[in-house]
């Protein structure tokens, strides 16, 4: 039973998210409303499920994060509503450019529905890609993607813990480039339902089997090493959602010989506060957080 589980829950999921979305869009629903609903409806099973089979089941122990993590959710949400008239503008602007050099609509709308939402999340995921890839390579863009990796346990509450300062890079790394393109409507919405379904399952605490998907999506064990404190294993399967464009470019890490490490976070920052407002604060007072780290035995 526990490994029928462990191989369907996923693919189950993900059918199930698809099956919705195309119903409601078939209803006549907004896809950003069916993308939400979608969204919230999945998080208490798959909260639930962290009970049922988990991961690691010390990782369902709360670690004086569960506050934290729970106030990033709507600070995520919101932040990203209020930046979404930049973001817009600056798809708008580049869109009429694009236009005028090529005198054309550049999204293929008459290919079926399956090929451009396929290619969609191409499009998203190479520019996502290379906007996670450079949080952790340039320095004092780390200092705000330091908070997501500063989670001492990888579950599904902290996929939202995400600095503001992230969220606009990752914002226009991320939509913008298929908003540009001239994406329809219920392509964005499949577009959107796939990462979300994508992100509950890359932070979840369940012990699910990925199978073939371990090439396709960026979740699950390939998250957990993403999450290393060894910095040489976490500066490695950067994507988004999916995990093809690791592959591509060299950087997807799923050793076959051992599991994930069951300690997370981040080496030789164990001053890293755990407050969400010192949080916050925290790219702005990295060199202290430093200094404070080397003193803490």
């Amino acid at each position: 039973m526990q490994t029928a589980l462990r191989l369907l829950v996923f693919p189950v999921m993900l059918v199930a998210a698809l099956a919705a979305t195309a119903l409601a869009l078939g209803s006549g629903a907004e896809g950003s409303v069916a993308v939400l609903l979608i969204y919230v409806g999945m998080m208490p099973v798959v909260a639930g499920l962290e009970r049922v089979i988990p991961h690691r089941a010390e990782w369902n122990q709360r670690r004086g994060d569960l506050l934290a993590d729970a106030l990033y959710m709507p600070t995520t949400w919101g932040v990203g509503a209020l930046l979404s008239p930049l973001f817009a503008a600056v798809a708008v602007a580049v869109a009429g450019a694009l236009s005028r050099t090529t005198g054309s609509e550049p999204w293929p709308s008459e290919w079926p529905l399956a090929a451009q939402v396929a290619l969609a999340c191409g499009v998203a995921e190479f520019f996502d890609y290379w906007g996670h890839r450079v949080l952790h390579r340039i320095p004092w863009l780390w200092r705000f993607h330091s908070i997501h990796h500063s989670a001492k346990r990888v579950y599904w509450l902290n996929a939202t813990r995400t600095h503001p300062g992230e969220l606009l890079v990752r914002g226009l790394f991320g939509g913008v480039p298929l908003a540009v393109l001239g994406v329809g409507e219920p392509v964005f919405a499949y577009w959107m339902v796939l990462g979300r379904v994508a992100g509950l399952f890359q932070h979840a605490n369940i012990d699910f089997a990925l199978g073939p998907f371990s090439w396709l999506f960026s979740i699950g064990d390939l998250h957990r090493w993403h999450h290393s404190r060894d910095r040489t294993e976490a500066d490695r399967n950067y994507g988004n959602s999916f995990i093809f464009w690791d592959t591509a470019f060299g950087t997807r890490y799923l050793p076959s010989d051992r599991e994930p490490p069951a300690e997370v976070g981040i080496a030789n920052l164990d001053a890293f506060p755990t407050h969400f407002l010192d949080q916050l604060g925290a790219p702005f007072r990295f060199a202290a957080i430093e200094r404070a780290s080397q003193k803490t035995p």
